[in-house]
């Protein structure tokens, strides 16, 4: 909503300083195998080898798309399929590698989204036909980090489509309870996709990004996954 993005400007700073213990909430091979997948990311000789394509993997199982038992939808696709959707859209990935969220217009960087749409469309990353906007860009936030975020239900798409005051009630156990997030039809979520990662771009350009720094030890990697932690310390904080 605008009003949590509003809120979300003028506190950045602050949130951008508790965000840098995000990490910790999260800990273990959540952070491990995703400092792994963009470091293979960053050396042009790995990017998208298997060694990266199996770190990326690991990522989506340690940051919970995946869960045992037959009757759950939150699976990853089998590896040898997951990995040929996407070195089937190599030439795609290869060409928007070095392009980043910083230092371009709106409209530019809204090009940058669209070029990558014929892959999001073929990637096979969820067996779920749902989940494609999370399960999707969790995986191309590690092919391509410098451009597109992470988006989840429990904080990016709350932040973005509920009031702050509707994040949370308390249920008739008197139990803090989070209010369930919409999902987008499954035919929207491409555009949905690129409606949160514009979001994401504004507050990035609104905020003063001279402060934010980059490191491979935790979960500040790229400049989307810093205001992805920024989002997820305003949820949290609420």
């Amino acid at each position: 909503m605008e009003n949590n993005e509003k809120d979300f400007i003028l506190q950045h700073k602050e949130l951008y300083e508790r965000s840098k213990l995000i990490d910790l909430t999260f800990g273990g091979p959540s952070v491990y195998f995703h400092n792994e997948a963009i470091k293979q990311q960053r050396e042009s000789k790995m990017f998208l080898s298997n060694r990266h394509i199996e770190m990326i993997y690991a990522t989506l199982t340690a940051w919970g798309m995946h869960r045992m038992g037959e009757k759950v939808l939150v699976k990853l696709t089998n590896f040898a399929e997951f990995e040929k959707s996407i070195l089937d859209n190599k030439t795609i990935f290869e060409e928007l590698k070095d392009k980043s969220i910083v230092n371009c217009k709106p409209e530019t960087y809204l090009m940058y989204l669209e070029k990558i749409k014929e892959a999001y469309k073929l990637l096979r990353v969820s067996i779920n036909p749902n989940a494609t906007i999370v399960a999707n860009s969790k995986a191309l936030a590690h092919i391509l980090p410098d451009l597109v975020p992470p988006i989840d239900q429990q904080h990016t798409i709350r932040f973005f489509t509920q009031e702050k005051e509707d994040f949370y009630y308390v249920n008739k156990k008197g139990k803090l309870t989070s209010r369930k997030v919409k999902m987008p039809e499954v035919e929207k979520q491409f555009e949905e996709f690129i409606n949160y990662c514009s979001r994401i771009k504004y507050l990035f350009d609104k905020c003063d990004s001279s402060i934010f720094t980059l490191n491979n030890i935790g979960f500040n990697t790229s400049f989307p996954k810093i205001i992805d932690n920024m989002i997820m310390t305003y949820v949290k904080s609420v």
